[in-house]
């Protein structure tokens, strides 16, 4: 059995090498996409994405929900009680993917409601969305296992499984685009290689955990599916506010911009989401560690591990937003060409919006992991009226920026104070102010180190070696102005033993 360090490293370790390969492939695909189709079905692609995500709002919560309760039984080896909560799973995910493949076909004939003006090149566009539902709600009927992987801090055999297919997905797609330009063809390899991916990380959990086959099961208590009950009714306002804040801006822009619009705002948005993706990846090895530290550990131990967290956080979040508002433009200018560019302004609005969203990712996956779903669960209401309100209102005047500026605007009236409040009195039992001390500091070391990061970068020309000066002075500057601040500091002393200990293991 290895130690929490052990499998958050192998976690992290796979997350990191399976998206590598992952984003040059998928940046690879976008180039022929764009080059063959055009920015229009690139648009097409983000509506129809967002659309989907409103309509996962049939999962109500309830994987991370059931997550929470598996934790406590896979720490104790309790195989009784995972067969159980893992067939409710299943019925539960089955019959989410019926609801979104129904709720899904029913929206078809209403599109264009969602569009300023639909194009009128792309043909048979309603198939086009049937072909997404589906692939949207297939997910469901099998996914549910790799929710075992998770609880059990073996994330990276699903990361594994994704991968694989996910390349050979990519080689198909680019091969038919450069060969046939057909859309329909696209998509259809896009479907077969979530329906084997999901197939495989099935057949792998079965293998994995052979008890999960065997039919007879215990009844959970009712202890338990009070539990269960309440973090999901919990879960439905967060989800919520989860969707209609982070998957309506396509939505908007589509309805109050135009398609055109949402297909340049989708090439930052593909890049943000590779981070996204890579983020998750990391945190949901966190999450699962913290979870079970949160069954076997005292409440000192807890507030020790999420400042080590936080404090990893605030470094990565503040090295990645550096590179973002120094790269995105030029990377997208070499990657697409000029013409696929958005203002400086815009860009800066999309970089900000998403350090605070990172930011708020220790807090929330610590808050998941401890089960504090119910305390917060009437925050989403406010969040969503004042983004969407705020949202509309500015798109009047600013367009796609003002969506945008909803977004942020939103964020910091609500979630920014809120979460660590609930964290902090309800599962760390301490005064959250120590964290917004802290919030304010790292936020204000990384714009000083922006800042500084910025100016040297613009030094550099507008070419390739350009580029990668730039590239190389965004890994440099940042991580030495924080090395000057917190090398001293007793997380980043900490995380240096365990990098110093995962290096000697390795090299053993």
């Amino acid at each position: 059995m290895g130690s929490r360090v052990d499998f958050i490293a192998k976690n992290m370790k796979f997350a990191l090498m399976s998206q590598i390969l992952l984003v040059l492939a998928n940046f690879f695909v976008r180039r022929v996409f764009v080059s063959v189709l055009g920015e229009e079905y690139l648009g097409l692609n983000g509506l129809f994405s967002d659309i989907l995500s409103m309509l996962s709002l049939a999962e109500l919560g309830l994987g991370t929900s059931i997550v929470y309760s598996l934790y406590e039984p896979v720490a104790r080896g309790n195989r009784e009680k995972i067969k159980s909560l893992m067939a409710l799973y299943r019925r539960a995910y089955q019959a989410v993917g019926g609801v979104i493949i129904g709720a899904g076909l029913l929206l078809t004939p209403h599109l264009a409601f969602f569009v300023k003006e639909m194009p009128e090149h792309i043909a048979h566009v309603e198939w086009i969305y049937i072909l997404n539902v589906l692939n949207a709600g297939v997910s469901y009927f099998f996914i549910y296992k790799a929710s075992l992987l998770f609880a059990d801090q073996k994330k990276y055999v699903e990361m594994c499984i994704h991968t694989i297919v996910k390349l050979a997905a990519y080689g198909i797609e680019i091969l038919l685009l450069l060969k046939t330009g057909n859309y329909f063809l696209y998509l259809g390899t896009m479907i077969g290689g979530t329906f084997l991916q999901n197939a495989a990380v099935s057949f792998q959990v079965d293998r994995m955990y052979p008890y999960l086959k065997e039919k007879e099961r215990l009844p959970l208590s009712e202890e338990d599916k009070t539990l269960i009950r309440r973090n999901v009714g919990a879960m439905v306002f967060h989800k919520i506010g989860t969707v209609a804040v982070f998957s309506t801006d396509n939505i908007l822009m589509a309805k109050l911009v135009s398609i055109a619009a949402v297909g340049l705002y989708s090439n930052y948005i593909l890049i943000r989401r590779v981070l996204e993706t890579v983020i998750n990846m990391i945190y949901t090895s966190l999450t699962a560690s913290v979870g079970n530290l949160n069954v076997c550990e005292t409440p000192e131990k807890k507030y020790e591990a999420f400042n080590r967290i936080y404090f990893f956080s605030a470094w990565l979040f503040g090295v990645t937003c550096i590179c973002l508002i120094c790269l995105y433009n030029p990377f997208i200018s070499l990657w697409l060409g000029e013409k696929y560019l958005l203002p400086s302004r815009t860009v800066s609005i999309i970089v900000i919006n998403f350090y605070f969203f990172c930011m708020r990712v220790p807090v929330g996956r610590t808050k998941e992991a401890m089960g504090l779903f119910w305390a917060d669960r009437y925050k989403p209401i406010p969040e969503v009226l004042i983004n969407l309100g705020a949202s509309i209102f500015l798109a009047g005047s600013m367009g796609l920026d003002g969506i945008l500026w909803g977004t942020l605007i939103s964020t910091l009236l609500v979630p920014f104070w809120i979460e660590p409040v609930v964290l902090y009195y309800y599962g760390l039992g301490r005064s959250p102010l120590p964290y917004f001390g802290r919030y304010v500091f790292y936020g204000g070391i990384t714009l000083g180190a922006g800042l500084l990061t910025g100016w040297i970068c613009g030094l550099c020309p507008q070419t390739l070696p350009g580029f990668a000066g730039k590239m190389f002075v965004c890994a440099l500057v940042p991580n030495a102005v924080f090395f000057a601040v917190y090398g001293r500091c007793p997380e980043f002393r900490y995380l240096c033993s365990v990098a110093r200990r995962l290096l000697a293991r390795h090299q053993a």
